[in-house]
């Protein structure tokens, strides 16, 4: 009973059962250490914490969320889909709110203020250009839909560059505030150790419970901002002693994670390919050195798939690059139809594909591959009343140990070439002569 009473005892308990012991001497000590502690270094992180929820925060969601509006003014113009306005519209009012919130939150920040309303002229401009670019369909090529297209994606990125310096002034600052907290951090240790020279003169007992439970706590809220300020972002601060701290461990707790969160966000947007949504050439390569790595410590076997649509050029020739982008992303979700969820697939070029086929030999490699040539095959692509089939042509590699990522790829290029010499719409199975 007595041992959860004073588990659950607030900082303020400490101290009052510290000054009783310690008179008057702990007495002063601890009212300034208790002084330094509340307005000092809970204040100063829970500023950076607000901060953070109220300033960084909005500004990142804000670049994301203009970003984002690209999409569907992009699939507007290129394929003239109905839903596509309503959706733009939705993204304009969350993109108005964003912007009073940020707005509404850098009142101290003058220079910073002032960069956010030119991001929002930036904003309103290319608002404008969507509303004509959206008020009617136009066909494929038009220039004043092109010209359109250009100034709207520059003004966009033109406010999300701005914004991105607003996002730079706020971390540098947030940066400064948050080792001024870390001095009062400091400070606040040299004001315990000054009490603990003072109150061993008046009692020994006094300074051993304040230094237990102060020591601990504080020692793990430097030690987790020290980490996260040279670059870990997966720690995180336990502290359940006392309330008070635990409450300022929990708020930078959560600041870490908005962080992670957007950095996230964006790494994710960097592994994208944005016209299909698959997986990118950056992230096949990391991919595919993973999958080398596993097989030399376990053993498993893989193999590599290379796809390229036949005749991809003559498509935007004879119907324009709108078909053509259309040509993509239907033979992307004829493909993704196919393969198992543990089958990655992604565009590492205009036209190319790459699948990595998880645990496949050579047999069920050349099935699996049979089955996308013909789901390619059986999805042709309807442009202006006019039926477009396509085709594809496939290499395929099976990973040995004995090779390395760029030997498996080149050998599988080479069979897609041999695949395409001898007339394209087939699949090449890469000879072991190719992995030597």
């Amino acid at each position: 009973m007595l041992h959860a009473i004073w588990k659950g005892a607030s900082l303020r308990t400490w101290i009052g059962f510290g000054m009783a012991i310690a008179i008057l001497p702990l007495g002063a000590s601890a009212l300034a250490g208790y002084l330094v502690l509340d307005h000092g270094v809970i204040a100063s992180f829970q500023d950076v914490a607000q901060r953070q929820r109220e300033q960084i925060d909005p500004t990142q969601r804000l670049r994301l969320l203009l970003i984002g509006a690209t999409t569907p003014l992009d699939d507007f113009m290129d394929e003239g889909d109905a839903a596509e306005p309503p959706a733009y519209r939705v993204k304009r009012g969350q993109i108005e709110a964003t912007f009073a919130e940020v707005h509404e939150h850098l009142e101290s920040t003058p220079e910073l203020r002032t960069l956010v309303e030119r991001a929002r002229d930036d904003w309103t401009a290319a608002d404008k250009l969507a509303g004509e670019a959206l008020s009617v369909r136009r066909a494929p090529g038009d220039p004043r839909g092109a010209v359109l297209m250009d100034e709207f994606h520059g003004d966009i990125n033109a406010a999300v560059d701005k914004l991105g310096a607003v996002y730079d002034g706020l971390a540098t600052d947030l940066h400064h505030d948050h080792d001024d907290a870390m001095r009062d951090v400091e400070r606040t240790e040299w004001l315990a150790v000054l009490a603990a020279i003072v109150s061993v003169i008046a009692v020994l007992v006094g300074v051993t419970i304040i230094g237990r439970v102060m020591s601990a706590s504080v020692e793990r809220l430097v030690s987790g901002a020290e980490l996260f300020a040279s670059g870990d972002r997966d720690h995180r601060i336990d502290i359940s002693l006392p309330p008070e701290l635990h409450r300022v461990a929990a708020e930078f707790n959560k600041m870490i994670g908005r962080i992670h969160e957007s950095e996230g966000a964006l790494t994710e947007l960097a592994r994208r390919d944005p016209l299909t949504h698959l997986l990118n050439r950056r992230a096949f390569d990391d991919e595919l050195a993973e999958r080398f790595a596993r097989q030399q410590r376990f053993n498993e076997a893989f193999a590599l798939l290379v796809l390229d649509l036949d005749h991809f050029k003559r498509v935007n020739d004879q119907h324009g690059h709108a078909a053509g982008d259309e040509v993509l992303r239907t033979a992307t979700r004829a493909l993704s139809a196919e393969l198992r969820s543990f089958d990655p697939l992604f565009r590492i070029g205009g036209e190319e594909f790459a699948v990595i086929l998880t645990g496949s030999d050579a047999s069920s490699a050349q099935l699996a591959a049979e089955r996308l040539r013909r789901a390619v095959a059986h999805h042709p692509v309807t442009v202006d009343g006019t039926a477009i089939t396509v085709t594809v042509s496939i290499g395929m590699a099976i990973a040995t140990a004995a090779a390395a990522p760029d030997t498996l790829i080149r050998a599988a290029d080479a069979a897609l070439y041999r695949a395409k010499a001898d007339g394209r719409n087939q699949v090449v199975m890469s000879a072991p002569l190719d992995l030597q």
